[in-house]
Protein backbone atom coordinates (compact mmCIF):
# COMPACT_ATOMS: atom_id res chain seq x y z
CA UNK A 1 0.00 0.00 0.00
CA UNK A 2 1.33 3.41 -1.02
CA UNK A 3 0.83 6.24 1.44
CA UNK A 4 1.16 9.95 0.82
CA UNK A 5 1.02 12.26 3.83
CA UNK A 6 0.40 15.97 3.51
CA UNK A 7 0.35 18.85 5.96
CA UNK A 8 -3.08 19.76 7.29
CA UNK A 9 -4.13 23.36 6.95
CA UNK A 10 -7.81 24.32 7.16
CA UNK A 11 -9.17 27.82 6.68
CA UNK A 12 -12.78 28.64 7.43
CA UNK A 13 -14.77 26.07 5.41
CA UNK A 14 -17.08 27.09 2.60
CA UNK A 15 -20.41 25.83 3.85
CA UNK A 16 -22.34 26.18 0.62
CA UNK A 17 -24.02 22.99 -0.67
CA UNK A 18 -21.64 20.78 -2.63
CA UNK A 19 -21.75 17.81 -4.97
CA UNK A 20 -19.87 14.50 -5.00
CA UNK A 21 -19.72 12.80 -8.39
CA UNK A 22 -18.61 9.43 -9.67
CA UNK A 23 -18.05 8.82 -13.39
CA UNK A 24 -16.66 5.84 -15.26
CA UNK A 25 -15.31 7.78 -18.22
CA UNK A 26 -14.78 4.70 -20.46
CA UNK A 27 -11.20 4.31 -21.61
CA UNK A 28 -9.71 7.76 -21.18
CA UNK A 29 -6.36 6.89 -22.78
CA UNK A 30 -3.73 9.14 -24.27
CA UNK A 31 -2.27 8.33 -27.69
CA UNK A 32 1.23 7.33 -26.55
CA UNK A 33 2.41 3.73 -26.16
CA UNK A 34 3.34 2.82 -22.58
CA UNK A 35 5.75 -0.12 -22.46
CA UNK A 36 4.38 -1.16 -19.05
CA UNK A 37 0.75 -1.45 -20.20
CA UNK A 38 -1.41 -3.28 -22.70
CA UNK A 39 -2.69 -0.05 -24.21
CA UNK A 40 -2.33 -1.11 -27.86
CA UNK A 41 -6.07 -0.72 -28.46
CA UNK A 42 -5.80 3.04 -28.01
CA UNK A 43 -3.03 4.10 -30.35
CA UNK A 44 -3.06 5.71 -33.81
CA UNK A 45 -1.88 2.38 -35.26
CA UNK A 46 -4.71 0.37 -33.68
CA UNK A 47 -7.93 -0.67 -35.39
CA UNK A 48 -9.64 2.07 -33.40
CA UNK A 49 -7.27 4.66 -34.94
CA UNK A 50 -7.17 6.47 -31.62
CA UNK A 51 -5.48 9.79 -32.36
CA UNK A 52 -5.07 13.29 -30.97
CA UNK A 53 -8.31 14.54 -32.53
CA UNK A 54 -10.39 11.76 -30.96
CA UNK A 55 -8.58 12.22 -27.65
CA UNK A 56 -9.37 15.94 -27.62
CA UNK A 57 -13.04 15.25 -28.40
CA UNK A 58 -13.14 12.78 -25.52
CA UNK A 59 -11.62 15.31 -23.10
CA UNK A 60 -14.04 17.99 -24.27
CA UNK A 61 -17.04 15.69 -23.86
CA UNK A 62 -16.16 14.40 -20.40
CA UNK A 63 -15.33 17.88 -19.12
CA UNK A 64 -18.64 19.23 -20.39
CA UNK A 65 -20.58 16.45 -18.68
CA UNK A 66 -18.86 17.24 -15.38
CA UNK A 67 -19.33 20.98 -15.85
CA UNK A 68 -23.04 20.49 -16.58
CA UNK A 69 -23.36 18.54 -13.32
CA UNK A 70 -21.72 21.47 -11.52
CA UNK A 71 -23.61 24.25 -13.25
CA UNK A 72 -25.27 25.55 -10.08
CA UNK A 73 -23.35 23.86 -7.28
CA UNK A 74 -19.71 23.59 -6.22
CA UNK A 75 -17.82 20.28 -6.42
CA UNK A 76 -16.63 18.59 -3.26
CA UNK A 77 -15.05 15.51 -4.85
CA UNK A 78 -15.15 13.65 -8.17
CA UNK A 79 -14.31 9.97 -8.43
CA UNK A 80 -13.13 8.72 -11.82
CA UNK A 81 -12.51 5.27 -13.22
CA UNK A 82 -10.93 4.07 -16.48
CA UNK A 83 -8.28 6.79 -16.60
CA UNK A 84 -4.92 5.71 -17.99
CA UNK A 85 -2.55 7.96 -16.05
CA UNK A 86 -2.12 11.25 -14.26
CA UNK A 87 -1.47 13.10 -17.52
CA UNK A 88 -4.95 12.39 -18.91
CA UNK A 89 -6.45 13.64 -15.62
CA UNK A 90 -4.38 16.83 -15.84
CA UNK A 91 -5.52 17.27 -19.44
CA UNK A 92 -9.13 16.76 -18.33
CA UNK A 93 -9.16 19.37 -15.56
CA UNK A 94 -7.33 21.79 -17.87
CA UNK A 95 -10.28 21.85 -20.26
CA UNK A 96 -12.05 25.22 -20.44
CA UNK A 97 -15.23 23.82 -18.90
CA UNK A 98 -13.40 22.84 -15.69
CA UNK A 99 -10.68 25.46 -15.34
CA UNK A 100 -12.65 27.55 -12.83
CA UNK A 101 -12.47 24.79 -10.21
CA UNK A 102 -9.48 24.45 -7.89
CA UNK A 103 -9.13 20.67 -8.18
CA UNK A 104 -6.48 18.51 -6.57
CA UNK A 105 -5.62 15.07 -7.98
CA UNK A 106 -5.23 11.81 -6.08
CA UNK A 107 -3.87 9.14 -8.42
CA UNK A 108 -1.22 6.50 -8.74
CA UNK A 109 -0.46 3.73 -11.21
CA UNK A 110 -2.43 0.58 -10.43
CA UNK A 111 -1.20 -2.87 -11.50
CA UNK A 112 -4.14 -3.39 -13.86
CA UNK A 113 -2.77 -4.96 -17.06
CA UNK A 114 -4.65 -2.59 -19.37
CA UNK A 115 -3.36 0.36 -17.38
CA UNK A 116 -6.72 1.77 -16.34
CA UNK A 117 -6.80 3.35 -12.90
CA UNK A 118 -9.16 5.08 -10.49
CA UNK A 119 -8.63 8.61 -9.24
CA UNK A 120 -10.15 11.22 -6.98
CA UNK A 121 -10.40 14.92 -7.73
CA UNK A 122 -11.12 17.11 -4.72
CA UNK A 123 -12.00 20.77 -4.39
CA UNK A 124 -9.11 22.36 -2.52
CA UNK A 125 -11.32 25.32 -1.60
CA UNK A 126 -13.62 23.01 0.36
CA UNK A 127 -11.65 19.92 1.35
CA UNK A 128 -8.39 19.98 3.26
CA UNK A 129 -6.52 16.70 2.84
CA UNK A 130 -4.89 14.84 5.71
CA UNK A 131 -3.64 11.84 3.76
CA UNK A 132 -4.36 9.48 0.88
CA UNK A 133 -3.53 5.85 0.34
CA UNK A 134 -4.15 3.03 -2.14
CA UNK A 135 -5.52 -0.35 -1.08
CA UNK A 136 -4.09 -3.25 -3.08
CA UNK A 137 -6.53 -5.99 -4.17
CA UNK A 138 -4.78 -9.32 -4.83
CA UNK A 139 -6.16 -12.78 -5.58
CA UNK A 140 -4.49 -15.72 -3.85
CA UNK A 141 -6.39 -18.06 -6.19
CA UNK A 142 -5.27 -16.22 -9.35
CA UNK A 143 -1.97 -14.45 -8.78
CA UNK A 144 -1.52 -13.68 -12.48
CA UNK A 145 -4.58 -11.41 -12.60
CA UNK A 146 -4.05 -7.80 -11.55
CA UNK A 147 -6.77 -5.28 -10.86
CA UNK A 148 -7.27 -1.67 -9.87
CA UNK A 149 -6.24 -0.42 -6.45
CA UNK A 150 -8.84 1.35 -4.29
CA UNK A 151 -8.25 5.05 -3.62
CA UNK A 152 -8.52 6.00 0.06
CA UNK A 153 -8.67 9.67 1.08
CA UNK A 154 -9.21 11.38 4.44
CA UNK A 155 -9.95 15.07 4.62
CA UNK A 156 -11.81 17.81 6.45
CA UNK A 157 -14.70 19.99 5.31
CA UNK A 158 -15.28 21.31 8.84
CA UNK A 159 -12.71 21.65 11.57
CA UNK A 160 -13.96 18.81 13.78
CA UNK A 161 -15.42 16.10 11.56
CA UNK A 162 -13.28 14.26 9.00
CA UNK A 163 -14.73 12.55 5.95
CA UNK A 164 -13.37 9.39 4.36
CA UNK A 165 -13.61 8.68 0.63
CA UNK A 166 -13.04 5.39 -1.21
CA UNK A 167 -13.02 5.17 -5.02
CA UNK A 168 -13.41 1.72 -6.57
CA UNK A 169 -13.41 -0.13 -9.87
CA UNK A 170 -13.90 -3.78 -9.07
CA UNK A 171 -13.08 -6.73 -11.38
CA UNK A 172 -15.30 -7.18 -14.40
CA UNK A 173 -17.79 -9.96 -15.10
CA UNK A 174 -15.92 -11.17 -18.17
CA UNK A 175 -14.23 -14.21 -16.57
CA UNK A 176 -15.79 -17.40 -17.89
CA UNK A 177 -14.52 -19.69 -15.12
CA UNK A 178 -16.76 -18.35 -12.37
CA UNK A 179 -13.94 -16.49 -10.62
CA UNK A 180 -15.24 -13.01 -11.36
CA UNK A 181 -17.71 -12.96 -8.46
CA UNK A 182 -15.02 -14.34 -6.16
CA UNK A 183 -12.72 -11.50 -7.22
CA UNK A 184 -15.31 -8.86 -6.45
CA UNK A 185 -15.89 -10.48 -3.06
CA UNK A 186 -12.13 -10.22 -2.50
CA UNK A 187 -12.26 -6.49 -3.28
CA UNK A 188 -15.21 -6.12 -0.91
CA UNK A 189 -13.28 -7.92 1.83
CA UNK A 190 -10.23 -5.65 1.42
CA UNK A 191 -12.39 -2.55 1.56
CA UNK A 192 -14.51 -3.79 4.46
CA UNK A 193 -11.38 -4.55 6.51
CA UNK A 194 -10.18 -0.96 6.09
CA UNK A 195 -13.61 0.43 7.01
CA UNK A 196 -13.77 -1.75 10.14
CA UNK A 197 -10.32 -0.44 11.07
CA UNK A 198 -11.57 3.15 10.69
CA UNK A 199 -14.62 2.42 12.83
CA UNK A 200 -12.41 1.10 15.63
CA UNK A 201 -10.73 4.48 15.93
CA UNK A 202 -13.74 6.60 14.95
CA UNK A 203 -17.12 4.88 15.58
CA UNK A 204 -18.95 7.87 14.09
CA UNK A 205 -16.78 8.05 10.98
CA UNK A 206 -18.39 9.71 7.97
CA UNK A 207 -17.65 7.50 4.99
CA UNK A 208 -18.42 7.87 1.27
CA UNK A 209 -17.73 4.87 -0.96
CA UNK A 210 -18.17 5.29 -4.70
CA UNK A 211 -17.29 3.40 -7.81
CA UNK A 212 -18.03 1.01 -10.62
CA UNK A 213 -18.48 -2.21 -8.66
CA UNK A 214 -19.42 -4.42 -11.64
CA UNK A 215 -22.19 -5.69 -9.37
CA UNK A 216 -25.70 -4.49 -8.61
CA UNK A 217 -26.80 -3.39 -5.12
CA UNK A 218 -28.39 -6.76 -4.31
CA UNK A 219 -25.39 -8.85 -5.36
CA UNK A 220 -23.36 -10.73 -2.77
CA UNK A 221 -20.27 -8.51 -2.81
CA UNK A 222 -22.21 -5.36 -1.99
CA UNK A 223 -24.54 -6.85 0.61
CA UNK A 224 -21.40 -8.13 2.35
CA UNK A 225 -19.67 -4.76 2.10
CA UNK A 226 -22.64 -2.97 3.65
CA UNK A 227 -23.08 -5.41 6.53
CA UNK A 228 -19.62 -6.87 7.12
CA UNK A 229 -21.39 -10.21 7.48
CA UNK A 230 -22.03 -12.89 4.86
CA UNK A 231 -24.76 -14.57 6.90
CA UNK A 232 -26.90 -11.59 7.91
CA UNK A 233 -26.55 -9.06 5.08
CA UNK A 234 -29.55 -6.92 6.08
CA UNK A 235 -27.93 -5.75 9.33
CA UNK A 236 -26.17 -2.83 7.65
CA UNK A 237 -24.02 -0.04 9.05
CA UNK A 238 -23.33 1.19 5.52
CA UNK A 239 -26.20 2.09 3.20
CA UNK A 240 -26.22 1.54 -0.56
CA UNK A 241 -28.03 4.58 -1.91
CA UNK A 242 -28.61 2.89 -5.26
CA UNK A 243 -31.19 0.45 -3.89
CA UNK A 244 -34.08 2.85 -4.50
CA UNK A 245 -33.10 3.53 -8.13
CA UNK A 246 -32.76 -0.25 -8.56
CA UNK A 247 -36.34 -0.70 -7.36
CA UNK A 248 -37.39 1.74 -10.09
CA UNK A 249 -35.49 -0.26 -12.75
CA UNK A 250 -33.11 2.59 -13.47
CA UNK A 251 -29.64 1.97 -14.90
CA UNK A 252 -26.19 3.48 -15.26
CA UNK A 253 -25.27 1.16 -18.11
CA UNK A 254 -27.39 -0.85 -20.48
CA UNK A 255 -26.61 -3.67 -22.90
CA UNK A 256 -29.56 -4.65 -25.06
CA UNK A 257 -32.35 -5.31 -22.53
CA UNK A 258 -29.98 -5.73 -19.58
CA UNK A 259 -30.12 -2.78 -17.18
CA UNK A 260 -27.40 -2.53 -14.53
CA UNK A 261 -26.58 -0.17 -11.68
CA UNK A 262 -22.88 -0.88 -11.29
CA UNK A 263 -22.09 2.79 -10.53
CA UNK A 264 -23.02 3.47 -6.93
CA UNK A 265 -22.65 5.46 -3.74
CA UNK A 266 -22.51 3.66 -0.39
CA UNK A 267 -22.36 5.79 2.75
CA UNK A 268 -22.26 5.53 6.52
CA UNK A 269 -25.70 5.87 8.11
CA UNK A 270 -24.79 9.05 9.95
CA UNK A 271 -24.56 10.94 6.65
CA UNK A 272 -28.28 10.40 6.16
CA UNK A 273 -29.44 12.46 9.13
CA UNK A 274 -29.55 16.23 9.38
CA UNK A 275 -28.37 15.99 13.00
CA UNK A 276 -24.85 15.98 11.58
CA UNK A 277 -22.82 19.10 10.63
CA UNK A 278 -23.11 17.94 7.02
CA UNK A 279 -25.42 15.38 5.46
CA UNK A 280 -26.72 14.03 2.15
CA UNK A 281 -29.67 15.94 0.74
CA UNK A 282 -32.80 13.75 0.63
CA UNK A 283 -30.60 10.71 1.40
CA UNK A 284 -30.48 10.16 -2.35
CA UNK A 285 -28.19 9.24 -5.22
CA UNK A 286 -29.01 10.76 -8.59
CA UNK A 287 -28.20 9.49 -12.09
CA UNK A 288 -27.24 12.22 -14.53
CA UNK A 289 -28.94 11.37 -17.83
CA UNK A 290 -29.75 14.35 -20.05
CA UNK A 291 -30.73 13.36 -23.57
CA UNK A 292 -27.56 14.86 -25.04
CA UNK A 293 -25.37 12.14 -23.47
CA UNK A 294 -27.73 9.36 -24.58
CA UNK A 295 -28.19 7.45 -27.83
CA UNK A 296 -31.67 6.41 -28.94
CA UNK A 297 -31.10 2.87 -30.16
CA UNK A 298 -33.88 1.92 -32.62
CA UNK A 299 -34.25 -1.51 -30.99
CA UNK A 300 -33.32 -1.03 -27.33
CA UNK A 301 -34.24 2.59 -26.64
CA UNK A 302 -32.11 5.10 -24.78
CA UNK A 303 -28.61 3.94 -23.84
CA UNK A 304 -25.49 5.89 -22.79
CA UNK A 305 -23.75 7.32 -25.84
CA UNK A 306 -20.37 5.62 -25.85
CA UNK A 307 -17.07 6.40 -27.56
CA UNK A 308 -16.90 3.35 -29.84
CA UNK A 309 -19.21 0.69 -31.21
CA UNK A 310 -16.70 -2.10 -31.64
CA UNK A 311 -13.84 -0.35 -33.42
CA UNK A 312 -16.11 2.25 -35.04
CA UNK A 313 -15.70 5.67 -33.46
CA UNK A 314 -19.06 7.32 -32.79
CA UNK A 315 -17.61 10.10 -30.65
CA UNK A 316 -19.94 9.75 -27.69
CA UNK A 317 -19.26 10.28 -24.01
CA UNK A 318 -19.10 7.05 -22.02
CA UNK A 319 -20.88 3.71 -21.84
CA UNK A 320 -21.71 4.56 -18.20
CA UNK A 321 -23.85 7.34 -16.80
CA UNK A 322 -22.40 9.46 -13.99
CA UNK A 323 -23.98 9.49 -10.53
CA UNK A 324 -23.93 12.10 -7.77
CA UNK A 325 -24.99 12.99 -4.25
CA UNK A 326 -25.43 16.46 -2.77
CA UNK A 327 -24.11 17.52 0.63
CA UNK A 328 -25.75 20.18 2.77
CA UNK A 329 -24.11 21.95 5.72
CA UNK A 330 -25.59 23.42 8.88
Amino acid sequence: MFLAVRLYAQDEPLLKPGRIIFYNVENLFDTVKDAEKHDEEFLPTAKTKWDTKKYQVKLDHISKVLAAMLDSIQPIAIGLSEVENRKVIEDLISQPALQKFNLGIIHHESPDERGIDVALLYNKDVLSEVFDAFLRVEFSFDTADKTRDIVYFKGYMTEEFPIYFFVNHWPSRRAANGDSEKKRLTAATVLRAKIDDIYKGDPMARIVIMGDFNDNPDDKSLTFLCSGNYKYPLNQNLVDLMRLPQSRHEFTLKYHEQRDLFDQFIVSKNLLTSDNPYYIKNSATHIFKPLWIMYDDPKYGLVPSRTYLGTYWVGGYSDHLPVYIDILFH
